[in-house]
């Protein structure tokens, strides 16, 4: 039976990290970036993220990009079309518009103060040539940059509630904790939700001079993992093409991730910002951050992003919306884990008689033993002995 037990073993952990990984992309953790290249091999996209197949990417330049093969550090990504970003505009936003007043429902911004609620899941990141290092646990640079964006959206007019809450460690489970960070902010019914990050990649990436001053890009991240991918992902092009009319060439793109949620189902207007590298430095970042604030007032004056209840008694923002996407997996990987043992004991027997009386064997004895033979006692001795006696 030792056979049943590491085959079972061994299907748990595929199951585990295969679903986990699924729900769990996010920055890359060994120090590399990614650079991804057109058919023809000229680059298109640069970003330290985890890319993986499937993931797609819109450039500056509004080209929508998918990868369709990753290999160490260079992937390959397919054109799909140019983007008419003119879509999204505020003067011409109508679809959008209904696409989420359908899904959560609006009011005009002014009605909830236009309030803007910040947060930073990786609060260590840093500005090496600011900070003198890339993390500095719960004193990262990025902490700054978000100061920066509060005041600039402060002297607009508009509320702005920015969390110094730590998450450590940098981690993908940070995205976890931050969860209960989002969760408090969503108290003061926010019009818009911005988790501000620094990507990891060479200073040219982000590197740029707006208006005659260096500041460094903003790129915006999208979870495509879970119900809300669509509706965040009309927001982020909203964002970028109101940057793009007060600052072209700020934005760097916006990358959709497949495999993440980032938080981004509790709040329809949320969105997590790269603000520049740790090869830039802060002064940079904030001068970018400051600048792409601009187009915040624009896009919050169309609809509020209000959470609501789409239908059912739970809705984004609200406890009944639950874990984020890595814990949800949890309730159903012991399905898919019931289903897989059921299955692999139909087919090991042959029959469903004798895969119940395998499982009931397996129950009793098989998992009682799993991590070794059950030590005897000294009952167990006396017992064997009386038995041999006899």
């Amino acid at each position: 039976m030792n056979k049943y037990r590491l085959t079972i073993f061994l299907l748990v952990i595929a199951l585990v990290l295969g679903v986990y990984a699924c729900a769990t992309a996010h920055e890359r953790a060994d120090g590399k970036y990614t650079t991804i290249l057109d058919e023809n091999g000229v680059t298109v996209f640069v970003t330290g993220w985890k890319v993986e197949v499937g993931d797609e990417f819109i450039t500056e330049n509004n080209k929508r990009y998918e990868v369709t093969g990753v290999n160490g550090e260079q992937a390959i990504a397919r054109f799909i079309s140019d983007v008419d970003i003119s879509m999204y505009t505020p003067h011409n936003v109508t679809e959008v518009e209904l696409r989420l007043g359908r899904l959560f429902g609006s009011q005009s911004a002014d009605a909830q103060g236009g309030k803007v609620a910040i947060y930073h899941t990786h609060d260590d990141e840093s500005y090496v040539p600011t900070d003198g290092a890339e993390s500095i646990a719960g004193k990262g640079g990025v902490l700054q940059v978000g100061n920066v964006f509060a005041s600039t959206l402060e002297a607009k007019g508009m509320p702005v509630i920015h969390s110094l809450a730590t998450h450590d460690p940098h981690d993908d489970m940070a995205y976890e904790r931050s969860r209960r960070t989002v969760m408090d902010l969503l108290k003061e019914q926010p019009a818009a939700i911005f988790d501000v990050h620094r990507d990891a990649v060479p200073p040219e990436v982000y590197k740029t001079n707006i208006n005659g001053q260096d500041c460094t890009k903003v790129q915006l991240v999208v979870g495509k993992y879970g119900p809300t991918g669509k509706q965040i992902e009309d927001y982020a092009l909203q964002l970028k093409s109101a940057s793009d009319q007060q600052h072209p060439g700020l934005v760097k793109g916006i990358f959709f991730a497949k495999g993440g949620d980032y938080n981004q189902d509790l709040h329809p207007r949320s969105m997590l910002l790269e603000v520049g590298a740790h090869t830039n430095d802060r002064a940079s970042a904030e001068r970018g951050i400051a600048l792409f604030a601009d187009a915040i007032p624009t896009i919050l004056g169309q609809t509020s992003g209000t959470p609501g209840t789409p239908s059912g008694t739970t809705g984004f923002g609200t406890n009944g919306a639950g874990p984020s996407g890595s814990s949800k997996n949890i309730g159903w990987i012991a399905g898919i884990l019931v289903a897989g043992v059921a299955a692999f004991l139909f087919i090991s027997t042959g029959s469903f008689k004798e895969a119940k009386g395998k499982l009931k064997q397996f129950g009793s004895t098989e998992f009682a033993n799993f991590f070794g033979p059950k030590k005897k006692t000294k009952g167990d001795n006396d017992e064997d002995d009386t038995q041999e006696k006899s």
